[in-house]
């Protein structure tokens, strides 16, 4: 029998090469507490949650992940948005408002924008119809709140 098992992992494989293919690639604009938008690709974020915004722990599977707030702080309730790392014990939260709104890009659609100073946090500018996107530094993010966070 040449039967083909279609396994979790030939999806993960067949959607890259649908992205890699079509340049299309899914993913989340997040707003920002009084900076630009993030553009995140969806496959980064493992999970959302509903949660209180002063939390300085997320618990997701029973591990404690550390908290980056984006969030407005005048909010009681807000979204974490679990962030996946190559370590379970590097993952993290970004903490925003609600949940981010879901978008297809194509690749070529976005424009570097040079002109902007960058934060430490931010690893790019871009601009995507006719408004700025960050592409964070999720390294130094993930550093970031990992300092801040407190011993489980």
């Amino acid at each position: 029998m040449n039967n083909l098992i279609f396994n979790q992992n030939d999806h993960h494989e067949l959607q890259h090469l649908i992205t890699a293919s079509s340049g299309l690639v899914d993913a989340y604009m997040i707003e920002c507490f009084e900076n630009i938008p993030m553009l995140l690709p969806q496959n980064i974020i493992l999970s959302a949650i509903d949660c209180e915004t002063d939390a300085k722990l997320i618990y997701w599977h029973d591990q404690p992940l550390a908290v980056y707030p984006i969030h407005h702080p005048n909010r009681k309730k807000g979204v974490a948005l679990v962030i996946e790392a190559e370590n379970q014990s590097d993952r993290f939260v970004l903490l925003c408002d609600a949940m981010p709104k879901a978008v297809r890009i194509r690749i070529s659609e976005l424009v570097d924008d040079l002109e902007q100073e960058l934060s430490p946090h931010i690893y790019q500018v871009v601009r995507f119809m006719e408004q700025l996107y960050q592409i964070p530094d999720l390294d130094t993010i993930q550093a970031i709140a990992q300092k801040s966070k407190i011993p489980a």
